[in-house]
């Protein structure tokens, strides 16, 4: 486990600290192969590529899936929130990891890692400028 993750989650007030525990030991342990990484001062995870990401809102902590923009119609708890490509859900409390789905929505992104990797698909689809004849 990255040391600067543990620091980072330790300095969270009392709720936020156990969720994003929680979170973090979901994302461990459902994702093999999956790294840790503490980028951008937040806990960064990659698999196939940057996957997702926890980050403390003011009302509680964020579950960001980087590719969750292919992800919305399958999780419906997913908002864009304006954002291109990141999608996201917000936990309150401990309990509502479960009730959110949290571990289905770990495991269906992960898996679209997986194919998105198999596809050479990339997570940024950059529109080609239409040629003037």
């Amino acid at each position: 486990m990255n040391r600067n993750v543990s620091t980072y989650i330790e300095s969270l007030p009392d709720e936020k600290s156990k969720i994003a525990a929680q979170l973090r030991e979901l994302i461990l342990s459902l994702v093999p192969g999956v790294a840790e990484k503490f980028s951008f001062k937040i806990p960064f995870y990659h698999y196939h590529g940057m996957f997702c990401y926890i980050n403390e809102l003011k009302e509680g902590m964020a579950l960001c899936f980087c590719r969750g923009k292919d992800l919305t119609d399958v999780l419906p708890h997913l908002e864009m929130k304006s954002r291109a490509m990141v999608a996201s859900v917000t936990i309150n409390t401990k309990k509502e990891i479960q009730t959110k789905g949290i571990e289905e929505m770990i495991l269906t992104a992960a898996n679209w890692q997986e194919e998105a990797k198999k596809m050479n698909r990339s997570m940024i689809t950059v529109k080609k400028k239409s040629s003037k004849k």
